[in-house]
C-alpha cells in the first residue's frame, strides 16, 4: 500500500468522495507472510484513511480474531461484529471412511470410492445440479479428473481465460459429452473465492483439508439456493500400518475431532467457527448429518421393537461429555493457532532492517 495511493484516497474523502470502503474476502489479508504474498498485509492500512471500513468473509474465527484486528489498525470494541451461522441447516454433513490394507494401495481406494460417491450424487441429482470434489494437491486434482474424464481446476491449468471457459462450461452443463453430462469438475482451493453459485448439490472432499476455516468455505459453496444438498469427506483408514498418509489426515483437534464424529460434525463446525457452545447436535429443522441419522435410526429401531429403556438421563450426560471433549480439542487448536501468530511477529522483528 504505497503513500501515494493513501493520499490520493485521503484527498477523496476530504472532498466528500468516500464514503466507506469494502474489503470483500477480507482473512486473506491474515494469509499474506513474508514470503507468500506479503502486500496482503499492507491492506490493513486502509483504515489509515478514516472512513468507515466495511469487511466481509466467511473465514474468521473467533479464534482469528485478535491478529484479525491487529493487521487492520483496529481495536475489537470500535467493531460491529454480524455473523451468520457456518453451517446450513438443508447441508449434510458427513465422512467416508475407505479401508485400505497398505498405503501403496491407498491411492486407487480413494479415488474408487470417489468415483462411487460421485456417482450415486448424479444419480440422486438431477440435472442441473453439480458436483464439486476437492482435492489437497494439484497432481491429485489432474489424477482424479482424468480418472473421471471431467475438467480439472487449480492455479496452474490453462490461463485466466481458458480458467474461465472451464467454469462456464461446468456451470451452464453443456459438455454433455464430458463425465456426468458436464455437471462435475475437480479443483483445489484455487476454485472458492468469490464463487456463487446456487445449484451446487455435492461437495465432496478427497482428502480434509488441515484448517478447519479453509473446510468450512469450501464445503460451503453447496446449497447456496437452499435446497437439500451434502458436504462428504472421504478419508483413508490405512489398517495395519501405524504410519497414516500425511495429506489425509489434519494434525489439528478441530478437524480430528470432525473427522471421528464423536459427536455431531456441526457442533464442530459451529464451535470453531462461530464460538458457539450451546449445541448438542442437528437441530430442529436441520437435516440430520450422518452421525445424528444413525442416532435416529437406532431409536426408532428400538420403539418399533417394544424394547426402550429409561436411559435418558445417561444419554444425555453422555452427549455433554462427547461436546465437551470436542470443545476441548477445539480449543487446543485455537490456543496452537494463537501460538504459531505469536511466532509469526517474533520472525517479522527478527527480519525487520
Amino acid at each position: 500500500m504505497t503513500k501515494r495511493f493513501l493520499d490520493f484516497l485521503e484527498s477523496r474523502r476530504v472532498m466528500a468522495k468516500v464514503d466507506r470502503v469494502f474489503a470483500d474476502e477480507c482473512h486473506t489479508i491474515m494469509e499474506g507472510s513474508l514470503s507468500f504474498r506479503p502486500k496482503l498485509r499492507e491492506l490493513g492500512t486502509l483504515a489509515l484513511v478514516r472512513v468507515q471500513m466495511i469487511y466481509l468473509t466467511a473465514k474468521l474465527p473467533p479464534a482469528d480474531e485478535p491478529a484479525f484486528f491487529s493487521l487492520i489498525n483496529a481495536r475489537h470494541e470500535d467493531a460491529v461484529m454480524i455473523r451468520a451461522r457456518t453451517t446450513r441447516g438443508n447441508v449434510v454433513y458427513s465422512v467416508r471412511s475407505v479401508p485400505a490394507s497398505t498405503v501403496e494401495g491407498a491411492v486407487a481406494a480413494i479415488v474408487e470410492q470417489a468415483k462411487v460417491t460421485i456417482v450415486q450424487k448424479l444419480e440422486g441429482y438431477p440435472w442441473l445440479a453439480k458436483i464439486i470434489a476437492y482435492c489437497q494437491r494439484v497432481e491429485a486434482t489432474e489424477h482424479l479428473a482424468a480418472k473421471l474424464g471431467c475438467d480439472a481446476y487449480h492455479r496452474e491449468v490453462a490461463t485466466r481465460d481458458g480458467k474461465a471457459e472451464r467454469l462456464k462450461f461446468w456451470m451452464s452443463g453443456t459438455k454433455h459429452e464430458q463425465y456426468g453430462g458436464g455437471r462435475v469438475i475437480v479443483a483445489t482451493n484455487a476454485l472458492g473465492l468469490g464463487m456463487h453459485i446456487p445449484d451446487i448439490r455435492a461437495v465432496v472432499h478427497v482428502e480434509m483439508p488441515y484448517r478447519m476455516a479453509d473446510y468450512a468455505q469450501q464445503s460451503g459453496r453447496a446449497g447456496r439456493d437452499g435446497q437439500r444438498s451434502e458436504a462428504i469427506v472421504i478419508r483413508l483408514d490405512v489398517q495395519g500400518s501405524s504410519r497414516r498418509p500425511r495429506p489425509l489426515v489434519s494434525e489439528h483437534a478441530a478437524t480430528d475431532s470432525y473427522i471421528s464424529g464423536d459427536v455431531c460434525r456441526r457442533v464442530v463446525l459451529d464451535s470453531v467457527m462461530d464460538g458457539r457452545n450451546d449445541q448438542e447436535g442437528c437441530e430442529e429443522g436441520e437435516e440430520l448429518r450422518d452421525f445424528c441419522q444413525c442416532r435416529v435410526d437406532e431409536e426408532n429401531r428400538e420403539n418399533e421393537g417394544g424394547m426402550v429403556e429409561d436411559r435418558e438421563e445417561s444419554d444425555m450426560r453422555q452427549r455433554e461429555l462427547e461436546v465437551e471433549h470436542a470443545r476441548y480439542r477445539a480449543v487446543t487448536l485455537v490456543a496452537q493457532e494463537h501460538q504459531d501468530f505469536l511466532d509469526y511477529k517474533k520472525e517479522a522483528r527478527r527480519s525487520s532492517p
